[in-house]
């Protein structure tokens, strides 16, 4: 393990810098649009094209590999990503920026695809699960600090543009100085949306949810929070807590998904998730931000174990060597929740406020309930020892299929669970 860690550090500091600059990007954008007047309305509108560009990377991103290969191909897409957020700082233009956010989007899919699949291919069997972990933590660790560079300058300041710039392209150095040449890409045919979700209603159902509330929460905080005058250091210390609640949740959850009925607990955490997304709202009123940024934490470390539940309960219902045809349309359903989610919760925004928000998530995850609830009488539970285990996922602009233990093949795995 200690080997393939080394081997593979040029591409974790690689990463670091990538997700350094996009933590502070996701950040930036709607707290400068908000600032510049912009309504909150098409603050979300531009906030979900991301998920537009985020869609068609993953649709092309292998074809580009093939053609100039993972180290061109990363170097290139970061570069661009990094003129799209540097062109940004020019002009204040809502649709220009719609336009920046397809191509980062594109960019950042087709980063993580290139990272990835080399990781993968650098990892053993053995190794894969604590390769994905170190990974995760890194990725994590990267939208974490990215928030606190929003505090070097004022946000009306340009700087803040450069240094996400600055950040991206520092990225591509570790990559482009590797001594790897990288792995052979293999063609991987998807299964179709609709087959999957005869397969699994409840996990396309609530991938689909997850891509919604996810979006919605991790690209309208900023506007939620200037309401109630956290601005500065404040709003990192707040995103901070929404992005480490994300990480830390996923143990206790993926413990208990291993554990017990996953729809059941599913249940019981959208449920919790929604009453945290009422607390919210209160605690800010009451102005006790201490308890509200914990409250964050909790609801916001929820949602974003929501996708990789409905990873593991689609792949409950999979034979394993379907599993990385099936992320293909696992990765379509999030992408469009992802550009439903931040422009559905921008419109309730910008008709009722931004506490709004948190009522949205509540509104939407009390739906998803009521989906599980349907499902668990449509049909029967999986008996525990059969159900595949929770992996997690360090962020939702990652699939992490390539390096998910889980999608290994094994000869002769041909039963229908």
């Amino acid at each position: 393990m200690r080997q393939t860690f080394i081997s593979s550090f040029s591409l974790f500091l690689s990463c670091f810098f990538l997700l350094l600059g996009t933590g502070l990007i996701n950040v930036l954008l709607p707290v400068r649009m908000g600032l510049d007047g912009i309504s909150t309305d098409t603050i979300g509108f531009v906030l979900s094209l991301y998920f537009v560009g985020l869609l068609f990377g993953s649709l092309y991103c292998t074809s580009l590999i093939k053609r100039a290969g993972h180290i061109r191909m990363f170097a290139g897409c970061v570069s661009l990503g990094a003129v799209s957020i540097l062109i940004c700082s020019l002009y204040a233009d809502p649709i220009l920026w719609g336009a920046m956010r397809i191509v980062m989007g594109f960019c950042i899919a087709c980063a993580f695809t290139a990272m990835e699949s080399w990781l993968s291919d650098s990892a053993s069997k053995e190794t894969r699960g604590q390769v994905l972990a170190i990974h995760n933590a890194v990725m994590l660790a990267g939208l974490f600090g990215g928030q606190f560079f929003m505090n070097v300058t004022s946000p009306q300041d340009n700087a803040l543009f450069v240094i996400a710039g600055i950040l991206l392209c520092t990225a591509v150095i570790p990559m482009v100085l590797s001594r790897h040449t990288g792995p052979v890409i293999e063609e991987v045919t998807s299964m179709s949306l609709l087959l999957l979700y005869r397969r699994s209603p409840l996990g396309v159902v609530s991938c689909l949810v997850s891509g919604m509330i996810y979006s919605a929460i991790f690209s309208l905080l900023p506007i939620f929070a200037k309401e109630y005058d956290i601005i500065g250091f404040q709003l990192s210390l707040y995103m901070g807590a929404a992005i480490l609640g994300a990480f830390i949740l996923q143990f206790p959850v993926g413990y208990l998904s291993d554990r017990f009925d996953r729809r059941t607990v599913l249940l019981v955490l959208l449920i919790i998730s929604a009453v945290a997304d009422i607390a919210v709202t209160v605690l800010a009123s009451l102005k006790i931000e201490w308890a509200m940024f914990i409250v964050t934490a909790v609801t916001s470390g929820i949602i974003a174990c929501t996708y990789p539940m409905s990873i593991t309960e689609a792949f409950d219902k999979l034979r394993q060597s379907e599993m990385v045809s099936a992320m293909g349309s696992m990765i379509l359903a999030f992408a469009i929740g992802g550009i439903i989610g931040p422009y559905s919760a921008s419109i309730v925004m910008d008709s009722f406020g931004g506490v709004a928000l948190f009522y949205f998530l509540a509104v939407i995850q009390v739906l998803l309930a009521c989906f599980v609830i349907f499902r668990m009488v449509a049909r029967q539970a999986l008996p525990v020892d059969k159900q595949e285990h929770f992996v997690m996922q360090g962020t939702a602009a990652s699939s992490a299929v390539v390096l998910d233990p889980r999608t290994a093949y094994k000869t002769g795995d041909t039963e229908q669970k």
